[in-house]
């Protein structure tokens, strides 16, 4: 089912039910972390930008005080409403602080050279990659979102929560270009061609070998839109 991003009246206008006599949210905390988020949204749709955008891992992290026999935000709904928006900032690239590039709206279409180029994110030695490996059938933000990975432990692998970021970007990217707003896309084929992620050893990482096949493909994809 295709979800719609978010936008600052979705936050500003976002109701919870209140609760006296069990623990809920104390209401101002939750309050002032919705007015980041709403002025990030606003930043992110071309308005006034005023601080530091907030990012997905800074409200999945985000703490409240807890409130007995005086009202309180109920947690249930707090929290499912903010992992909509975790997911939703992590789709326009502010997975993390120090994410790889924030999105900016708009900016135009990159210009590609039709040559074969290097991936810095390709293994160097023995990569698993099909130089211009082409999808069967057209990418979709739900291929996207249910794409899986193996992992690797005794050999080197990518960093899972790098690369799961940035799939969230690409499902984002795919769904606005899918409804004919390009304005609102916030990856490129050529910055999916660019992009590296940290490795793993000893410890679980996806293979990237598949990992690197995908992104032909979803480079492949993105190029076929902008090419239009």
């Amino acid at each position: 089912m295709e979800t719609m991003p978010l936008t600052p009246a979705d936050i500003r206008d976002k109701k919870f039910h209140t609760v006296r006599l069990r623990p809920g949210y104390n209401e101002e905390d939750v309050d002032a972390l919705l007015d980041r988020i709403e002025t990030t949204l606003i930043a992110l749709e071309g308005g006034p930008r005023k601080g530091p955008l907030i990012t997905a891992d800074e409200v999945r992290n985000a703490r409240f005080r807890t409130t007995r026999l005086s009202p309180g935000y109920r947690e249930d709904e707090v929290d499912d409403f903010l992992d909509v928006v975790v997911a939703d900032l992590a789709g326009r690239g502010l997975g993390r602080s120090g994410a790889m590039t924030p999105p900016l709206p708009p900016r135009p279409a990159a210009t590609h050279d039709p040559r074969p180029r290097d991936h810095p994110h390709q293994e160097p030695a023995g990569g698993g990659r099909s130089p211009g490996a082409a999808p069967q059938s057209r990418l979709t933000p739900e291929h996207v979102r249910e794409q899986q990975f193996a992992t690797t432990r005794l050999t080197t692998g990518y960093n899972e929560q790098e690369v799961d970021d940035f799939l969230d970007r690409a499902e984002f990217t795919l769904e606005v270009l899918q409804r004919g707003r390009p304005d609102r896309a916030t990856l490129t084929s050529a910055d999916v061609e660019r992009v590296q992620f940290s490795t793993t050893r000893a410890r679980p990482g996806y293979d990237p070998a598949q990992v690197d096949r995908f992104l032909d493909a979803l480079a492949d994809e993105l190029r076929r839109y902008e090419q239009r």
